[in-house]
């Protein structure tokens, strides 16, 4: 006797084969068993669906892995983590990107967990991830966040003498771990923030004449640390493809923004009815590149690629339109009114 399966059974069938983890898959597999016709010529598969429900319900962790502990799950449009070697800026990009009050200090491993943050981008939140040094004796729940990454920010001090050597280290981990494809962006930090006050060691003078003192040999060294960042970027810029910014003082922040959202590789598209024809420009939805009009159809409810007609398709500051189909390429901030 035919199964006679549903359109929806194929698709779902394969998510539950990108699904890693039983608490991906069980739901997934409850769905396909809900929708599979009740009949003859489904009993066998009803019965394969509902062994490997009960399989994974009895797969338990037999101990916490360390690796799970610092498992970030993933919120936004996208990934992105921070990493690079000690003391090179994690913490402080961190915070001139997401204004997160990440813990800053010039002693190493000041970071020893992942830490979390959202990044505003226009109307679009990016989760960063600040880490701990990047180095061969990293931990493996490290090489599980990298991997699990849509981006990577690669972060150097470029007042250190060795930042040629410092890229090449990180370039040869990222190959070791089998995430040298990784898509990535190489930043300098300039450097001229890492000589605070607090690292230095004054004479007991009047409060006046310490302060003053302290912002004059502050002043100097970031001076010093400046000069070097300039004569090391022009030893290493024909080799490396390395982008200057200043954590401390924010320049180059704005432009990273963007860039950071380019590298994702993400469109934003908006959605109108004829009811109600002014979309919600603070609440795009978020698909790949080259994602097609379906794709979208699909995500705002699962019934909508299979009762597309036809769409509307505007452009923003535009009441003109055009008809699109369902193979239409979407483009970053297109505006839709799909028909059913």
């Amino acid at each position: 006797m035919p199964a006679n399966l549903p359109p929806q059974f194929h698709a779902i069938s394969a998510k539950v084969k990108e699904a890693k983890t039983p608490e991906e898959k069980i739901p997934l597999l409850e769905e396909l068993l809900a929708i599979t016709p009740k009949h003859k010529g489904t009993e066998k598969l009803q019965g394969d669906i509902k062994a490997k429900i009960a399989k994974l319900k009895r797969q338990k962790p037999k101990k916490a892995r360390r690796e799970t502990l610092y498992f970030v799950r993933k919120e936004g449009a996208g990934q992105i983590v921070i990493i690079g070697p000690t003391n090179s800026g994690k913490s402080s990009l961190l915070s001139a990107l997401t204004n997160a009050k990440a813990k800053v200090a010039s002693y190493p491993f000041t970071t020893q967990i992942p830490q979390p943050a959202m990044m505003s981008y226009q109307n679009v939140l990016i989760q960063l991830v600040d880490t701990p040094p990047l180095t061969k004796e990293s931990p493996p729940w490290l090489k599980g966040i990298l991997k699990e990454s849509d981006g990577l920010l690669a972060i150097f001090d470029l007042s250190k003498d060795k930042v040629a050597g410092d890229i090449e280290c990180l370039k040869e981990i990222l190959n070791d771990w089998g995430i040298s494809d990784k898509k990535i962006l190489f930043l300098g930090n300039k450097g001229d923030e890492l000589c605070s006050s607090s690292t230095l060691r004054l004479p007991s003078f009047q409060k006046e004449a310490k302060v003053e003192m302290r912002e004059k040999l502050s002043s100097t060294a970031r001076a010093v640390d400046l000069e070097k960042s300039k004569k090391n970027l022009k030893k290493i810029e024909s080799q490396y493809k390395i982008k200057t910014i200043s954590c401390l003082k924010k320049i180059g922040i704005e432009k990273l923004k963007k860039e950071i959202f380019d590298l994702l590789e993400i469109i934003r598209v908006y959605t109108r009815s004829a009811n109600k024809p002014s979309p919600d420009f603070e609440s795009p939805f978020i698909l790949k590149k080259n994602s097609r009009l379906i794709e979208l159809a699909n995500q705002i409810h699962k019934d909508f690629s299979f009762s597309f007609k036809k769409a509307k398709l505007f452009k923003k500051g535009s009441k003109k339109f055009r008809l699109v189909g369902k193979d239409y390429l979407l483009q970053d901030q297109d505006i839709v009114e799909i028909h059913i």
